[in-house]
């Protein structure tokens, strides 16, 4: 594709008059306003899917990250055929464009993984809460969403180190694997910047006492995993 798009880097608030120097291509950055919400972009081809690439976005990620306290990252290849249909696109979510910049203002991602390995325990689940006997059919879908969730969210297997991280999240995100196999689950975590260390050490010390469960833990990585998104794309941390 020879044509240049609009190449989303992140959505921040407007307003602000911090230089965005250049792209992952060399191509200066530049603003574009809409109400409160503001989208850094670039005029580049839609970049080709390699290391080198993901690479160079995620340096321009971090840097334009380093410099503003709230960003919400695009996700690598988010472009759009022109200023009109973004702009249109957030004054339609501006709400919670806004909602995830409070959110995120001051913080990174921290991402845990936890493995099974050979000697996993079995660990049940939790069990399904039950529903109230005066719920409609709507209220009833809502509850078995929300207790899908908040099981999902659980990760009874690493239970111990979950409450031993608790004091350092502001905010997760749990995808548990989709089909049965060594990763059992990644947790995205939102973590006040000057508390990665900590949160990094508590998951070291943590380790060696999960029988049967391997964690790693990687970051800090601009917050990708709190962003609303805008197109399909590719990767997270």
């Amino acid at each position: 594709m020879s044509r240049r798009d609009l190449y989303l880097y992140a959505l921040t608030r407007a307003g602000a008059e911090t230089p965005l120097g250049e792209g992952l291509a060399g191509e200066p950055l530049r603003r574009l306003d809409a109400g409160p919400v503001a989208a850094i972009l670039g005029e580049i081809a839609a970049p080709a899917v390699t290391p080198e690439v993901l690479t160079a976005h995620d340096a321009v990620v971090r840097r334009l990250a380093e410099n503003l306290p709230a960003l919400l990252p695009a996700r690598f290849g988010q472009t759009v055929p022109d200023e009109p249909i973004l702009r249109s696109w957030m004054e339609a979510r501006e709400r919670d464009v806004l909602e995830a910049l409070a959110l995120v203002d001051g913080c990174v991602q921290m991402t845990l993984r936890v493995f099974a390995g050979p000697d996993a325990p079995h660990v049940e689940q939790p069990p399904e809460a039950p529903v109230p006997d005066d719920l409609g059919p709507g209220a009833r879908f809502l509850h078995a969403r929300r207790d899908a969730a908040a099981r999902a969210r659980a990760l009874p297997e690493i239970a111990s180190l979950r409450e031993a991280l608790r004091p350092y999240l502001r905010s997760e995100r749990v995808e548990r694997a989709a089909s049965p196999g060594r990763l059992l689950a990644t947790a995205y975590d939102l973590v006040a910047r000057g508390e990665t260390d900590a949160y990094a050490r508590t998951v070291a010390e943590a380790a060696p006492h999960l029988a049967g469960w391997k964690v790693t833990a990687s970051g800090p990585w601009p917050p990708y995993a709190f962003a609303p998104g805008l197109t399909s794309g590719s990767g997270r941390a």
